[in-house]
């Protein structure tokens, strides 16, 4: 078993069930962002956002295909900063570059990094693979782009959060079988496994704070629609990958009380099999979207704050080669 809940994240967990709060993915897709923007807004009534040096709205664009982008860039805007592209989480159909401002500021800020934020097409309206494609066209134009970017071709990096998780192993996967290079990959919380067995998750322990196995199954769902046959293989999982060689170094942080940390450790070991340098980093306290929680909750802070500050060093250290 897990550590206990961090007490602040149990207080967080405790007013949401106080609240009576339906399931995140109940009601219309519309209802269901609704909620989420709603409590997202709220609590940012209450904090600061972190501050960046500047931000600016584009549009990614590679092989006739658009996506909309936030960029941000650092206090300490020199050239040849790391560059991140960053997915948010929500499981295919909640979340956006707006109601991720926060995370993606801190990201900035902490790494000293550009950070290219991606709004990528949401399901049910957009099923698999709309976000796939979007995000492999983002990093795409990031990475023919990196210059104007501010940043450094030798570290460009993807990066995502629970189902940006996903999206950031499978872009690495699949620009990997392009012949397109990056220097390092961050997964938090990553959803690696659409046809996860979440019978079998819910046999060990059903009470998974903020993210149920029930939650599970209507991510699957809604996001793969008619090609849920295609759920248990890559894309759009990635851990049913058929080979893991050559794939860029992977930093992942996993929660204790999450119902994805074992399928994130079980990718840890595929990649490590395959020689892929592997850091995780696990927080035992932790629930599953604990990484935008660090207004709510100190230790959630200490943990964001050791992930930046872990992948801005990973990113140094496996900086490519310099071509001419």
């Amino acid at each position: 078993m897990p550590l206990p809940l961090d007490p602040e994240l149990a207080a967080v967990v405790s007013a949401t069930r106080a609240a009576n709060a339906p399931p995140p993915f109940s009601g219309t897709p519309e209802q269901a962002r609704e909620r989420m923007r709603r409590a997202i807004m709220a609590s940012r009534e209450r904090f600061q956002l972190p501050v960046v040096g500047a931000l600016e709205d584009a549009l990614a664009e590679f092989g006739g295909a658009h996506v909309p982008v936030r960029i941000y860039r650092p206090q300490d805007a020199r050239p040849g900063l790391a560059t991140v592209v960053f997915f948010h989480g929500g499981g295919f159909v909640l979340g956006s570059v707006e109601l991720m401002d926060d995370v993606a500021r801190k990201l900035c800020r902490d790494m000293n990094a550009v950070v290219v934020s991606v709004d990528y097409r949401l399901a049910p309206e957009h099923p698999f693979p709309a976000a796939h494609d979007d995000a492999l066209t983002a990093t795409l134009w990031a990475i023919r782009n990196v210059a104007a970017l501010g940043g450094d071709a030798s570290r460009v990096a993807v990066a995502g959060e629970s189902a940006g998780g996903n999206l950031a192993a499978s872009t690495a996967l699949t620009l990997r079988d392009r012949g397109e290079r990056l220097a390092a990959q961050l997964l938090v919380v990553p959803g690696v496994d659409l046809a996860r067995d979440t019978v079998r998750i819910e046999a060990k322990r059903n009470d998974f704070p903020m993210l149920s196995p029930s939650d599970l199954r209507d991510i699957s769902r809604l996001y793969m629609g008619l090609n849920m046959a295609q759920a248990g293989t890559f894309p759009p999982s990635p851990l049913h990958a058929e080979d893991f060689i050559g794939l860029p170094p992977a930093m992942i942080a996993l929660a204790g009380h999450d119902p994805l940390c074992e399928e994130g450790l079980a990718y840890a070991e595929r990649l490590r099999a395959a020689g892929v340098p592997v850091q995780v980093h696990r927080f035992e306290d932790m629930f599953h979207p604990f990484f935008a929680f660090f207004e709510a909750s100190a230790a959630a802070r200490r943990a964001n704050d050791e992930i930046c500050h872990a992948f801005a060093a990973w990113l140094q250290q496996y900086a490519l080669p310099v071509t001419q």
